[in-house]
């Protein structure tokens, strides 16, 4: 399929975007391939990073089934010239190559036996269409087009009861015989390149109003994404009813390293473990030559295995090993396997969803494995993949694309970049992990020529007042490593929902590149729990497989919870200080506490519940969860909790505190007071007499801190403090 779709530019100032749609909610409606002309940028427009965003959709009347493999590629037209040698019939029937053909240039009739007349009666037979090739030199040219009659054949003469009394050869006047003239068939080379891949849900009982949002990195392959771009989709699928929305998003500014040059080593479907058709036959060792512009080279290897043959049941669920090779020498050894489907962020799915698998889980994106290639500008070198020997009884195979990029010098000497935001987050793919009541988690990326060993990390939630964090470490080039941010301010209100972060005095100086030095995302609130709670565990017949925890926001545990009998609720009662706390539910088997293919195993099912009187459910969870539940939330006090309308005239002052502060109101007659860390701990209580009282703040850490003011009438007043000196 061929379409040319006009893009929809959303033109931006440096830092800011351009997207180019290329296809919206496009039917993929049999297997195969499903190419797009698309106008991006210019050549000489600059981008930052490129990313590629593939919403994967249903129609209303879709069949969404099953996990099939999307394989997304950029076509690279070299203007290299190739050909094939073919061969040229001397003749076609209506189109068609025949061996021979008899014909007349006038009509023939095609006689049967008339049931009703009890006569033979005979019709014009229908006209062919020869066109001949008679012109060796210009095989595909036609030289004549003849409109004739059909020869060669018997008719048969008919008697009253319709026996068979005569037959009449209709003679041809002309005999055409195949004669096949040799040309060579000349084509310009295209190269698929590899820039996304992903494995689509079973989705057979969601709504068909499902999207998914799937999300690549495109920077490295920006050589390849300016003017006219022919986009191809790679459907492995047979269910028809999936859909296609795809963007290409520009963000302006310029990018870490160019990559200006990448090849294909290999790309394909390779068969695996077939004793006469081994994968080492299209596996074989390949030479490339280092251009001369390149500072650096990196490989990237793209692998799922697919198949089910009967020995291991390769290649979709057997762990093997691929061997990357330079120059002859071993530089990287992979296993084949992704061990942790049980975590999918696509929970519940009517199918195996938890099975693990090569390289892959059904819903989430294939990973891939990029490898620093240390050769010298000019030379030329060999890079080869093995795979680890295996005898197939069956079908079996993978999916390989692997690819060579060449760089430009570092354009940054010191960047540091904010790469994602984990929690708080309303990202779909870290629902299993949000919303968080505190310890926000980031990512943080070297794009830098040099090493980043510290940096100060900023955050701000919502209006609240931005919080600080320094960190250190040893980031080389390229890599990252995530964050976790302690003591969440959070706001009085909720009226702006947008978790900020930004870094400054990387390495103790400015970053060469402030454009990736922030982040922005959305939040969700997490739940307020009463400081009583029932946790009710109903084990299904596996509880050895299952285990709980509760942590406070220091990671210290509060409860370790096992269970041994099958079949059984449990009633756990905990009394929660104020503050913020994670219950983590765990399944050692990865089929959570119900999973259909496994009803041997029983159902289970695990919920919050009040500890009083009328019990009422406050948290219930999808008993289909695979590895593991998440719930964050805080106890007793509310995040965001407005202090003017809680505490009514009550006034602590000054705030922030250094070593003190002043507790006053002129219609509370306060009584006393204790004051409590984020993570509940009763840090000093006292007495108070006077409608004005001065509280000692000296040796407290820095922190959020809860101040609980009690009356004479036994009401209690709740404000919040922020500790600014130790």
């Amino acid at each position: 399929m061929f379409l040319f779709m006009l893009p929809l530019f959303a033109h931006a100032g440096n830092g800011d975007s351009t997207v180019v749609r290329v296809t919206t909610d496009f039917h993929m409606n049999r297997y195969g391939n499903f190419d797009f002309w698309s106008v991006m940028p210019t050549a000489t427009h600059s981008s930052q990073k490129a990313l590629l965003k593939f919403t994967l959709g249903c129609l209303s009347n879709g069949q969404c089934e099953w996990d099939y493999t999307l394989r997304l590629f950029v076509r690279e037209r070299t203007g290299q010239k190739d050909s094939t040698l073919k061969q040229a019939p001397s003749f076609r029937v209506n189109g068609q190559v025949r061996d021979s053909v008899m014909y007349r240039n006038d009509t023939t009739y095609i006689t049967s036996f008339n049931t009703t007349t009890k006569k033979t009666d005979s019709v014009a037979s229908s006209t062919l269409l020869v066109v001949r090739y008679t012109n060796t030199a210009l095989p595909l040219q036609p030289t004549d087009s003849l409109r004739v009659w059909p020869a060669g054949y018997y008719n048969y003469y008919f008697d009253t009861t319709g026996v068979k009394t005569d037959s009449v050869w209709v003679s041809e006047t002309t005999k055409l015989k195949l004669v096949n003239t040799p040309y060579y068939e000349v084509f310009q080379v295209i190269n698929d390149i590899e820039v996304g891949r992903f494995i689509s849900p079973y989705a057979k009982t969601f709504p068909k109003s499902f999207k998914y949002d799937y999300v690549f990195d495109v920077t490295d392959y920006q050589a390849l994404l300016h003017d006219s771009v022919q986009f191809r989709i790679q459907y492995q699928g047979y269910s028809y009813g999936f859909t296609a929305t795809t963007d290409f998003i520009f963000i302006e500014g310029t990018p870490a390293r160019k990559a200006f040059k990448v090849i294909n080593v290999y790309n394909g479907g390779f068969p695996y473990g077939r004793a006469n058709n081994s994968i080492e036959n299209y596996l074989t060792q390949k030479a490339f030559t280092v251009p001369q512009d390149a500072a650096s080279v990196k490989a990237r290897v793209w692998i799922s295995g697919h198949g089910g043959e009967q020995n291991e049941n390769c290649a979709e669920f057997c762990a093997k090993y691929y061997y990357l090779k330079l120059n002859s020498q071993n530089i990287a050894s992979q296993l084949v396997w992704k061990a942790d489907c049980g975590s999918n962020a696509i929970i519940n799915q009517p199918g195996t969803w938890i099975y693990n698998r090569a390289n892959w889980c059904p819903g989430e994106v294939v990973p891939t494995y990029d490898y620093a290639v240390n050769v010298s500008v000019g030379s030329t070198n060999t890079i080869d993949m093995d795979m680890e020997p295996f005898i197939a009884n069956g079908d079996a195979s993978y999916n390989i694309a692997v690819q060579l990029f060449y760089y430009m010098p570092y354009t940054a000497t010191t960047d540091l970049a904010v790469e994602d935001i984990i929690a708080p987050s309303t990202d779909f793919w870290y629902n299993r992990v949000n919303p968080v009541c505190d310890n926000a988690r980031i990512k943080i990326k070297n794009y830098g020529s040099v090493p980043v060993t510290r940096a100060k990390i900023h955050y701000q939630i919502g209006n609240a007042k931005p919080n600080m964090q320094e960190w250190s470490g040893s980031l080389a080039s390229e890599k990252s490593t995530e964050v976790t941010l302690q003591w969440l301010i959070w706001p009085s209100d909720f009226s702006n929902k947008t978790f900020k972060v930004w870094l400054t005095d990387i390495n103790g100086a400015n970053d060469d590149e402030a454009l990736n030095n922030s982040k922005t995302t959305q939040f969700q609130v997490p739940q307020v729990m009463p400081r009583r709670v029932i946790i009710e565990t109903r084990t299904n017949l596996r509880p050895e497989h299952n285990s709980y925890t509760v942590k406070d926001s220091r990671g210290n545990v509060l409860r370790n919870r096992t269970f041994t009998q099958s079949g059984t609720l449990h009633r756990d009662t905990f009394e929660f200080s104020i503050g913020c706390y994670t219950f983590q539910f765990n399944d050692e088997g990865g089929n959570g506490l119900n999973f259909w293919a496994t009803p041997a195993d029983g159902s289970g099912s695990v919920r919050f519940v009040t500890a009083q009187p009328p019990i009422q459910v406050l948290k219930t969870f999808n008993a289909d969860f695979g590895s593991f539940l998440q719930f964050h939330f805080s106890s007793e006090f509310s995040v965001g909790v407005n202090d003017a309308v809680d505490a009514n005239d009550l006034v602590l002052y000054p705030n922030p505190v250094a070593d003190y502060f002043n507790l006053k109101s002129e219609h509370l007659y306060i009584t006393y007071v204790k004051c409590y860390s984020a993570q509940g701990q009763l840090i000093h209580e006292q007495s108070v007499s006077d409608a004005s009282s001065q509280i000692p703040t000296v040796g407290w850490p820095k922190g959020i801190y809860i101040i609980k003011a009690e009356d004479a009438n036994g009401n209690v007043f709740t404000k919040r403090i922020t500790k600014v000196i130790n």
